[in-house]
């Protein structure tokens, strides 16, 4: 399956669990529409009919109290192809330096694709209404990046001097064909 997340806001290089957890509440309504699309809705049945039962895998995680579902998983042998393009407010040869370099930038914005994996990595200050849902991110964790291509480009009409603007293109895989995993191809 071939989706692509859009994202316009700040992205730092090495940012803190604030700034990482604010690009996954920008992502959360665009991922949430995703999970629980027609292709993949049966996968989350669990939203709206209780408890996984015992032949079900879980798509969530929950972290200090806090649920956390994501899409691509170890479990379902599923991982991503990711096609990013970065439109930043300044030359493009100039991004070493001018809010870090791209590498750094790129990291942080895999930090906050994936759902955390310790509470320290939610910010204490964190206002998101996870309500009787939570959030919804693209990975349980990073390591499932299959393959990255990255391109960048000045942005002519940018929305801050500190603000990025992001085409995420997503291609889901299977590593393992398994009955449950058959809407990611």
């Amino acid at each position: 399956m071939e989706f692509c997340l859009h994202y316009s806001g700040k992205l730092k290089s090495q940012d803190n669990a604030t700034g990482k957890h604010q690009i996954r509440q920008a992502l959360n309504p665009q991922l949430r529409s995703i999970c629980l699309s027609k292709q993949f809705g049966h996968m989350f049945e669990e939203l709206t009919a209780g408890p996984p039962k015992a032949r079900e895998i879980p798509m969530y995680s929950e972290i200090s109290g806090k649920r956390f579902w994501f899409l691509a998983n170890d479990r379902l042998k599923t991982v991503v192809d990711l096609n990013i393009t970065v439109l930043l407010p300044h030359e493009v040869g100039a991004i070493v330096h001018n809010g870090g370099d791209i590498d750094n930038r790129i990291k942080t914005l895999f930090d906050a694709l994936r759902i955390p994996s310790v509470a320290s990595e939610i910010p204490s200050n964190d206002s998101f209404d996870y309500g009787s849902v939570g959030m919804f991110c693209l990975l349980q964790d990073d390591k499932l990046i299959n393959r990255v291509s990255i391109n960048s480009y000045q942005d002519h009409s940018p929305l801050a001097d500190d603000s990025v603007r992001c085409f995420i293109e997503v291609k889901t895989k299977i590593t393992v064909a398994l009955m449950s995993n058959l809407c990611f191809v």
